[in-house]
């Protein structure tokens, strides 16, 4: 099921409303549209609430892709309520988090023109001499 992508067109969006179009048998929620960008290419997906229309917040503890890069799946915090498919929901992501890992995220692109070992996701490494492996730069 595609979920709309709203991040894509704007990534600065904090909060829309949305439909809730399905469960998954983990106990994901299934969205008609998102600002949550899932967890992707080294950075991790967006934290935040979707809120019911009677004001219960719903936490969402995390964002992953689902059965397709399009179907985005939303994971609410252990012990929070499930929505009806059908309801109508506020989203609403943790903006000061979502600002972090967008300019880790740009850190890292400039990083890997002036540094010569890999760096992926938000996480730097280094190679030993004469090893394969690698190991985390210190901080």
């Amino acid at each position: 099921m595609k979920t709309e992508a709203l991040f894509r067109d704007d990534p600065y969006l904090r909060e829309a409303d949305a439909t809730v179009v399905g469960l998954t048998d983990a106990g994901g929620i299934l969205l008609d549209r998102t600002v949550f960008y899932a967890t992707s290419g080294g950075q991790p997906g967006d934290t935040g609430t979707l809120t019911r229309a009677d004001g219960t917040a719903i936490a969402i503890a995390g964002t992953v892709t689902g059965e397709s890069k399009d179907e985005i799946v939303h994971l609410p915090a252990e012990g929070a309520p499930r929505p009806a498919v059908g309801e109508t929901v506020r989203l609403a992501i943790d903006w000061e988090r979502r600002l972090k890992l967008m300019r880790m995220h740009t850190a890292c692109h400039l990083l890997t023109v002036v540094c010569p070992y890999p760096i992926t996701g938000a996480a730097a490494a280094r190679r030993t001499a004469g090893s394969t492996s690698t190991s985390p730069t210190p901080a």
